[in-house]
């Protein structure tokens, strides 16, 4: 009888884990993940990398990103009109005696721009150092003092943009180091602190009057909180309101003044603008430096007076403008746009 003997695996073998490994297709599969993640990596970094150069490169970016700034703020500027009642001689109620005749378009909020200096200038009054347009006006910003109001997004603030001339007012009193420019400036009113509302006939006529509360006045006897600068070297501002694309009715602002609030004019009486033309000037740090060391704390006159005076020539007065900075061997950009305001509701008809 045959007989077979089992031959049996040696002990250390028996019940041993079979061994593991990572496949092929896996190493692949991981090292093309891994791969995909070092290119997007370097592709970012060099994005970054590219944009810290253009920066440095670029002297006239805080200028474009402060244009970019002004132009959409003008574009949601709001007057929010409404029809009420008003008398014979076109006036709403003040007293009790009021004896209404008519409706008539009426707005509690304003829109002014003009020039910023001079015998009527928006900011004479004030005592700074301005030229070019200043532009005062409201919009549903949300802008607020505290954090109760946070989720009322649509809340009104009261803004202005104007140029002026002057030290850093960053750089404390003590320091030695004086910076004079000529620089855009920003003023943001928050909504729990409008003035415009708590003036009441005649003090809030003329329009200026609620711009004075926003832009601290300079005195000899204090020091006012320093107004915001949204962009150094920034020579001037024009604000010109025009009518739509098309229409041939004689034009808003001939001497590049427009305030809504003026009872002379009754087509622009409680109307914003159906558009405005925007334009800034501004030179490099260069050419400012050099300007500095030559005039110090006086002001370089760099527009001249006789420019700017009438919006038919605002074209022919930025060439002028362009050929002055340049024959000045003073390096510079003009930006310049029109800004379409979806809230103007325009209408030709005067207010009765």
């Amino acid at each position: 009888m045959l007989s077979f003997t089992r031959r049996r695996r040696p002990r250390a073998l028996r019940g041993s884990p079979k061994k593991s490994g990572f496949t092929l297709i896996e190493v692949l599969v991981s090292a093309a993940i891994l791969l995909i993640i070092l290119v997007t990596l370097v592709q970012f970094m060099n994005n970054v990398d590219q944009v810290w150069k253009s920066a440095a490169a670029d002297p006239f970016i805080e200028a474009q990103n402060a244009f970019e700034t002004v132009a959409q703020n003008l574009a949601a500027a709001t007057l929010a009109p409404y029809r009420d009642y008003a008398d014979s001689t076109g006036a709403f109620r003040t007293s009790a005696s009021f004896v209404p005749d008519h409706l008539a378009r009426r707005s509690d909020l304003a829109f002014v721009c003009g020039p910023s200096s001079g015998a009527n200038g928006l900011l004479t009054a004030s005592g700074r150092a301005t030229v070019g347009s200043g532009v005062f006006f409201l919009s549903p910003n949300g802008y607020t003092q505290t954090y109760i109001h946070t989720d009322m997004g649509r809340l009104l603030n009261a803004m202005g943009y104007f140029v002026e001339f002057g030290d850093d007012d960053a750089v404390p009193g003590f320091s030695q180091t004086h910076a004079y420019r000529w620089r855009l400036k920003q003023v943001l009113q928050p909504a729990e602190s409008l003035q415009i509302f708590s003036m009441t006939p005649p003090a809030k006529w003329p329009s200026t009057a609620w711009i004075q509360e926003i832009v601290p006045t300079l005195t000899t006897t204090s020091t006012p909180s320093p107004v915001p600068v949204l962009a150094d070297n920034v020579i001037t501002l024009i604000v010109l309101p025009e009518l739509a694309a098309g229409d041939t009715a004689p034009a808003l602002s001939p001497t590049f003044s427009y305030d809504s609030r003026d009872t002379t004019n009754a087509l622009t009486l409680h109307q914003l603008p159906p558009r405005v033309r925007l334009a800034l000037v501004v030179i490099d740090p260069i050419s400012a430096q050099r300007l500095a060391a030559q005039n110090g704390s006086q002001a370089p006159q760099l527009v001249p007076g006789t420019l700017f005076q009438q919006s038919a020539q605002l074209t022919s007065d930025l060439t002028t403008l362009d050929n002055s900075l340049t024959a000045q061997k003073i390096n510079h950009r003009i930006f310049q746009r029109e800004i379409l305001l979806p809230s103007s509701n325009w209408s030709d008809a005067p207010s009765p």
